[in-house]
């Protein structure tokens, strides 16, 4: 019996899939920047900074969110292309399908995070308000 896998592409297409270490590279080099000079702002060490603009070393969460900042990049794009970047070293050595049915649960679960964080800020905006 032939195997059929159903594939689906979740970040639309206008997001760029090139790696983060060379787009902060390019970011840091159009600011005239050098990487002791990115290293003092973000305080980061010189030496992974190196490492992550040449794609030797994964950047954690916390490095990706202070040089997006530094660069004036789009923070949950970075974020997510960082997360993208992240699964794909965790799982490239393995065979990896998602199945329509592994898919549809995981499209609800980040539909219903994204719908129940909306609404946690509205929440949250709204306690300030009211009798004074």
């Amino acid at each position: 019996m032939p195997l059929f896998i159903k594939t689906y592409n979740i970040m639309p297409e206008s997001h760029n899939t090139a790696p983060l270490g060379p787009l902060f590279r390019l970011k840091r080099e159009e600011k005239g920047l050098l990487i002791r000079q990115v290293a003092a702002v973000t305080e980061l060490d010189q030496a992974v900074i190196s490492r992550i603009e040449n794609g030797d070393r994964l950047p954690t969460r916390e490095q990706v969110v202070k040089l997006a900042a530094l660069y004036d990049l789009d923070q949950k794009e970075i974020i997510a292309r960082w997360m993208a970047e992240k699964v794909v070293k965790d799982y490239k050595s393995e065979y990896l399908v998602i199945s329509c049915d592994s898919y549809e649960i995981v499209n609800d679960k980040v539909t219903f995070s994204m719908r129940f964080s909306q609404d946690e800020g509205k929440k949250k905006k709204g306690k300030g308000k009211g009798k004074a």
